[in-house]
């Protein structure tokens, strides 16, 4: 398969703080981000929400149907500190890694404790941003063999506080495209998270270790990373609201991880329950108005969201060899829960009109089990040439419950209701490789990949007119599973001495029943549908080049062509559209040149170059939200390292690029006239000192 591995050095040299910096690593890798935290990954142009498996170690974190609060649907920014390496596994991995994997994996590896030896790292980093302000991170670990060579305590902590660098100012009450001279809020947008992560290894015999981890992770954010166009642009991004916007999202993983030798047979367990919390205030005032101009003018209504997800994860593996079969069997379970409410209640100005009733309430639990069975062989038929037979048989049922009621909900309070839904299958890989000389690998791989369906909630009656035009004259009551097929030829090569590796491949995808985003827009409500079919085809390339022991290049470039095969009638995507969020090409490369300076100093200097092409935030062309232009990312870093420290100068977004990052939806509706636009951070400046002992 397709692999590409960012190293704990290369993380540390490129000075990567979130999954954003990482997908300008990696190409093919984008990252849609609305904030920190606030993720989406996307691999081969297949978009939407968890088409790509998240893990931390061994824990899957895309797990559960989610709700409609979003940032319980995106991927979090765990730390970055204490990684042993992040893997990017492109292409699907339904067979090993289940739903949410059929456009690719992204693992976070993690150090384990060191049983033999102490350890002690510390580091601090300071910086500041252009139009923004001052900006710290400190980080701790510590590694203590309590007994050595049989029990291990590894313990990291780490604090980011980072000013913001846009501004809010006041709706104009009169026009709710315009803004107030003030007053003016400055770098609302801020961020602190803290954290840590604890690990006990025991290791009684050689061929039995038992390791227990809890990771805990708070982040809070002063505001939305986002601006208001219009007034704002992104020369000048201003946030328009009445209202303050603070979000907090806690993340707790408790782990215990098993493994041991039975004779031939290596077998691992792990049992996981991770609870992730996020509170979020939206300002939704202008919203409002929009609907119920006859107020007169805008009044602040905040929609106050509260989600959450509780899951248990237990998965066994077994693997071995005998002869020329190598196989590898296992069996899954996971139980989550979602839960979360949405509260817009109605302003006093608006009680004439709605009279008793709330703007809007949505109280919402789910429960996502899923059971599987898996296994993989590879089979030796010949030196050098191997085969791959695998499957996945799943089993998956749901259980859905609501409450709504309010204005927005057609001013008809609904009852609870309950709804339940069960599937299964099976997804089968099949591969075959050969090694034409113990330098160069050549592969063919055919697999398939899906992502689970789950429930809608019931739409409001003021979207019955944009369903129609769906030709749908009954909501739907849920989306249904979406699938793909993989076919794939690649290589990987070294060669020079193995100073210089290559690394290739080309692919064509099937994509049946979409899951995408729709905007109905009238009402302004979106919703998950199945959207059709879809092709993506592309190709990969990394090269990794050491032409002199000092000096080291890489290059990564793809390209991709996804684009839609068939739509639903009335639906915005017309066939030969490009896939949301699918750019044509991106790109990275990089160049660190490393110099002795005496026996126990050294230094080095190091270049870090990405870019992408255009992409399309939805499928509406005449939208004025519809295109997201390119960009390219320059980083700067010049380090020295002289015995147990290293100090490092960087300049990040050294071109100061002001880009969009992502078109966010919104927990209450999106307005036509003026969308919310995410902004990366940027040109920052700033120095980290770091002591390993």
């Amino acid at each position: 398969m397709s692999v590409a591995v960012v190293s704990a050095q290369a993380i540390e040299r490129t000075g990567a703080v979130s999954l954003e910096d990482l997908g300008h690593e990696v190409a093919g890798l984008t990252v849609v981000s609305a904030a920190p935290g606030q993720n989406v990954m996307t691999l081969r142009g297949l978009s939407g929400n968890n088409t790509v498996g998240f893990y931390l170690d061994e824990t899957p974190l895309t797990i559960g149907i989610g709700n409609a609060v979003q940032p319980t649907n995106y991927d979090m920014d765990p730390a970055l500190f204490d990684l042993s390496r992040v893997e990017v596994l492109r292409g699907p991995q339904g067979t090993l890694y289940g739903a949410s994997s059929f456009g690719g994996t992204v693992r976070y590896i993690t150090n384990q404790p060191n049983l033999t030896q102490t350890q002690v790292t510390a580091k601090t980093t300071l910086s500041d941003t252009d139009g923004g302000g001052f900006n710290q991170e400190v980080d701790g670990l510590l590694n203590v063999p309590l007994i050595p060579g049989d029990v291990a305590l590894r313990a990291m902590a780490f604090e980011r506080d980072y000013d913001g660098y846009i501004d809010r100012y006041p709706t104009n009450p009169q026009n709710y495209l315009a803004v107030e001279p003030g007053p003016v809020v400055d770098n609302i947008n801020t961020e602190r998270t803290y954290g840590g992560r604890v690990a006990l290894e025991v290791r009684p015999t050689d061929s039995f270790s038992a390791t227990l981890s809890g990771y805990y992770q708070n982040m809070h954010l002063g505001a939305p990373f986002t601006f208001d166009d219009p007034p704002g642009t992104f020369d000048d991004p201003i946030q328009s609201r009445l209202l303050s916007e603070p979000s907090t999202d806690r993340f707790t993983l408790l782990d215990l991880t098993l493994q041991g030798d039975i004779q031939a047979v290596h077998v691992t367990s792990s049992t996981s329950y991770s609870d992730r919390l996020v509170y979020n205030t939206e300002d939704d005032s202008k919203d409002l108005y929009y609907f119920f101009p006859q107020v007169g003018q805008v009044y602040p209504s905040p929609l106050y969201s509260e989600a959450g997800n509780h899951n248990f994860v237990e998965e066994i593996r077994a693997s071995g060899t005998a002869g020329p079969i190598h196989a590898l069997v296992g069996v899954f379970y996971a139980h989550a829960v979602s839960f979360g409410y949405l509260n817009w209640p109605t302003p006093s100005q608006y009680v004439p009109i709605f009279r008793s009733e709330p703007t809007y309430y949505n109280w919402n639990d789910f429960l996502d089990v899923q059971k599987a069975l898996f296994g993989e062989l590879n089979i030796d038929f010949a030196p050098g040439l191997q085969g791959t037979i695998g499957a996945r048989d799943y089993r998956q049922s749901q259980r859905y419950t609501v409450y709504i009621n309010g204005i927005f909900n057609g001013g008809v309070v609904s009852p609870a209701s309950v709804s339940t839904s069960e599937a299964s299958g099976t997804t089968p890989k099949y591969g075959l490789s050969y090694h034409v000389s113990p330098d160069i690998l050549t592969y063919a791989t055919a697999a398939q990949g899906y992502r689970e369906g789950g429930p809608l909630f019931p739409f409001p009656s003021i979207c019955a007119g944009d369903l129609a035009n769906l030709g749908l004259s009954t909501p739907p009551a849920a989306y249904k599973p979406d699938t793909i097929w993989n076919y794939e030829v690649g290589g990987k090569t070294q060669w020079l001495d193995h100073r210089l590796t290559i690394n290739g491949d080309v692919y064509y995808i099937d994509w049946a029943n979409i899951q995408q985003n729709i905007t109905l827009p009238t009402c302004g409500i979106n919703f998950i549908g199945n959207f059709g079919t879809a092709s993506s085809k592309g190709t990969e390339f990394e090269a990794n080049y050491d032409p002199t022991e000092a000096l080291r290049l890489t290059l990564g470039f793809a390209y991709n062509e996804a684009r839609l095969t068939s739509t639903v009638p009335g639906a915005a995507g017309q066939v030969g559209q490009t896939l949301e969020y699918a750019p044509r090409w991106t790109g990275n490369a990089s160049a660190e040149y490393r110099h002795a300076i005496t026996a126990t100093t050294s230094g080095y200097v190091r270049a870090d170059f990405s870019t992408t092409s255009q992409e399309f935030a939805n499928y509406n062309a005449q939208s004025i939200y519809y295109n997201v232009p390119g960009y390219s990312l320059l980083n700067l870093r010049l380090g020295v390292t002289h015995d147990a420290w290293q100090t490092g100068f960087f300049i990040s977004n050294a071109l100061d690029k002001h880009t969009e990052t992502e078109l966010p939806l919104a927990n209450g509706v999106d307005l036509q006239t003026q969308r919310r636009l995410a902004l990366n951070r940027p040109r920052t400046i700033g120095i980290d000192i770091r002591f390993d002992h």
